[in-house]
């Protein structure tokens, strides 16, 4: 995983730099011309509000300037994403129905379940990465650790003594890869949603969680937590002296929490490749960048290859994790 989060990483920071010019070939000039002529609908797999709702709409708002028709967000939360990857795939593959997919379905669920009744390779068209940001370790403000290594120090003394919150698959694999990483064991303690953690947390009944940014930030700003860590790194966290994973000795840890587009398989490469020069040119626009940094979210820019790449490395990288730590696939 962190060699190709490390390349799309590298990738971001070209295409910032590199004004975007020029076209793509669309194949025929029937289908540059004409797509699209209608609204696109952009599919999203959980609740307005959220860190991937508003990728959507602020994506959605450059995007329908961009190709001269309104983008049309549609919330279908379920099932961790896959109530609109449902949607996504009984579609037309027209361009008129899209997805702005997330780790959890693109590649931990394959990773964790025995059978799942998609296939990403199979099912859906990359058309590339939008957005992310590094998941943060925090603690109770009242909590005797300062530091990753105190953390690992504590968990090594009292084996099974600490707890961490855990929300859904990604939550739960970055846990068991911190214990593997650092040959520690910590309970995980199930949760249905994110205000729960943050209550338990500051109340100090659980010793850590993994959230988003802006989660974490304002516990931070508050005095209601610390943070001793983030998955990667980015300004946002650099500004606040928020060390990287990898910087603190878990070295082998480095990856965001990603957002990006998807089309049904059997969508022409034509339209595939106009939605992502239209996506890789608005991504670059410092106004986006802007909007997205307001809820502490990088632009990621990346091609369909890009993308593709990116989902078969790091569903091989969480099929490990399940491994090293013997986890029995769900059902």
């Amino acid at each position: 995983m962190q060699n190709s989060w490390s390349a799309i990483k590298r990738i971001k920071r070209v295409l910032m730099l590199a004004p975007i010019v020029g076209a793509l070939s669309f194949g025929t000039a029937t289908a540059q011309s004409t797509y699209p002529d209608r609204p696109i609908n952009m599919l999203v797999g959980f609740s307005a509000g959220g860190p991937t709702d508003t990728a959507a709409r602020v994506l959605g708002e450059f995007l329908s300037q961009e190709l001269g028709q309104p983008i049309v967000i549609t919330n279908k939360p379920g099932a961790g994403g896959l109530v609109a990857a449902r949607d996504l795939m009984n579609s037309q593959p027209d361009g008129y129905t899209i997805y702005l997919a997330s780790n959890g379905i693109m590649t931990v669920a394959a990773a964790r379940y025995e059978k799942l009744d998609y296939d990403t390779q199979q099912d859906m068209a990359a058309v590339g990465t939008v957005a992310g940001y590094p998941h943060i370790l925090i603690v109770p403000l009242n909590s005797p650790f300062k530091s990753i290594a105190d953390l690992v120090a504590a968990a090594k003394a009292n084996p099974g003594t600490l707890n961490a919150a855990q929300v859904g698959n990604v939550n739960e694999l970055t846990v068991e890869w911190i214990k593997n990483e650092a040959g520690i064991d910590v309970a995980l303690i199930p949760y249905k949603g994110g205000a729960a953690v943050v209550s338990d947390l500051t109340s100090g009944r659980i010793d850590f969680a993994l959230v988003a940014p802006g989660v974490a930030f304002p516990l931070l700003d508050g005095n209601k937590a610390r943070a001793l860590g983030a998955t990667s790194d980015n300004s946002f966290t650099k500004k606040r002296g928020i060390p990287s994973f990898k910087a603190a000795g878990l070295g082998n840890i480095d990856f965001y929490i990603w957002n990006g587009l998807v089309a049904p398989k059997g969508t022409s490469p034509a339209i595939i490749n106009k939605l992502s020069q239209a996506t890789q040119k608005v991504l670059a626009m410092p106004a986006l960048q802007k909007k997205l940094g307001v809820v502490f979210l990088d632009a990621v820019i990346g091609s369909p290859a890009d993308f593709t790449q990116l989902i078969q490395n790091e569903t091989a990288s969480w099929k490990k994790v399940v491994t090293d730590a013997n986890l029995t696939l769900l059902k």
